[in-house]
């Protein structure tokens, strides 16, 4: 597909609003396939010309799945901007002379959701610049900072098991997604956890700290830097979130929206601020947010909104990489495994969903008549069959068959 070469064809509304005849009878077949027996489907399917070509339960809110992130992604790239990048430092609480530190050493998260413990853009690095800044020795504490976000753990609406068997506990000072253990302690205070890393870090990079970690602290305005590490952008961390369906980077990410738009690293201030952004974006949004992963069963929306959101977003000047970052049917993400051998391998941008009672697919093709399409299918039930997946993905099939 060509996207987003056409943004303006794809955001614009067509008029009249029609249906191909051949469409709406593929369509309705393809609803009534027993797969989805007992289902809600939500369909809103856009198709250049048409307008609204197909609606099924459009306006009907219906609990997401990963397609939240979606809404998550474009509050980023809105908000934050595709080329800022989040960062980590190191600072130093007290005098330093003569390679000691006459004080504390404190570790400060940025927020960064690719933070990690070894290896490239991780704790060993930063201790390493440590070192190399002529640091041997610090004579207070190793101090962990996660003060630029809440330090609540989860979100409304999550089931008490999502942490940490889904999702790592929240915070900004996140290393390796914040899944080194599972017991109760950690998932309450992993900061303390990510100090004892970074002292094990140091003491290999020949850096020994005589005091205790201590979490939970501030760094000093007057602190002096003397390790840092920048994120990639945040299109790339977008791009990434999208393509694996990172539950803890779009929850870290809807936090930091929290911070640039409302001043408050808090999920319900990135919630605001991201309803804002999309505000201007020319989006009345009428669902209900609670999270950035859609993880949480608070989270209610149709499936026209995210149709809607779709086209908005492909819209903007960051559109390309916000398309770009959507799994690729066949060949990455969440989609890796799916359409294959199909005329939409490798064609298809789309964000999966999938939870207990829900399975989503949402994003863009081409018809086999031509035609750019956006859409976003959402299914729900109690206790939906994995045959939905296999429906969900003849139905938008049998969209992109159409010859019209």
């Amino acid at each position: 597909m060509a996207l987003p070469s056409v943004p303006g064809r794809l955001a614009a509304p067509a008029s009249p609003t029609r249906t191909p005849p051949s469409l709406a009878a593929a369509v309705a077949a393809r609803l009534g396939d027993a797969r989805f027996r007992g289902s809600t489907v939500g369909l809103s399917v856009w198709m250049d010309g048409y307008g609204e070509a197909v609606a099924h339960n459009a306006d009907l809110a219906l609990t997401p799945a990963s397609t939240q992130k979606l809404l998550t992604a474009v509050a980023a790239l809105a908000v934050l901007g595709p080329g800022t990048d989040l960062e980590t430092t190191v600072r130093a609480h007290g005098l330093v002379a003569d390679g000691r530190i006459q004080g504390d050493l404190v570790l400060v998260g940025g927020g960064d959701p690719s933070l990690r413990s070894r290896g490239t853009h991780s704790l060993d690095e930063l201790a390493g610049q440590v070192r190399a800044a002529g640091i041997r020795r610090v004579t207070g504490d190793l101090v962990g900072d996660e003060s630029r976000f809440d330090a609540v753990r989860t979100a409304a609406g999550w089931f008490d098991w999502h942490v940490p068997r889904i999702i790592g506990p929240l915070s900004a000072l996140a290393v390796d997604a914040n899944r080194h253990r599972r017991d109760a302690a950690y998932v309450a205070d992993p900061v303390g956890h990510n100090l004892r890393l970074f002292r094990a870090a140091l003491a290999a990079h020949g850096v020994t700290v005589d005091g205790g970690d201590v979490g939970g602290g501030r760094a000093a305005p007057g602190d002096a830097v003397v390790a840092s590490l920048r994120s990639a952008p945040v299109a790339s961390l977008v791009a990434d979130m999208l393509t694996r369906s990172d539950n803890l980077a779009a929850e870290l990410l809807l936090k930091e929206v929290g911070v640039r738009g409302r001043g408050i690293g808090s999920t319900a201030a990135g919630v605001d601020a991201a309803a804002e952004a999309l505000g201007k974006l020319g989006l009345s949004l009428r669902g209900t947010a609670a999270d950035g992963s859609g993880l949480s069963r608070h989270d209610r929306r149709s499936a026209r909104e995210w149709r809607e959101l779709l086209q908005a977003a492909v819209a903007q000047p960051w559109g390309p990489s916000f398309v770009a970052g959507l799994p690729l049917a066949g060949r990455t993400g969440t989609l890796a495994g799916r359409f294959r051998g199909t005329r939409l391998e490798g064609t298809l941008r789309a964000k999966t969903g999938w939870i207990l009672e829900g399975r989503a697919l949402s994003g863009y093709l081409t018809t086999a008549g031509g035609r750019d399409v956006v859409f976003s299918v959402v299914v729900n039930d109690t206790t939906p069959s994995s045959l939905v997946v296999g429906a969900i993905d003849d139905l938008v099939q049998t969209i992109a068959a159409d010859t019209s």
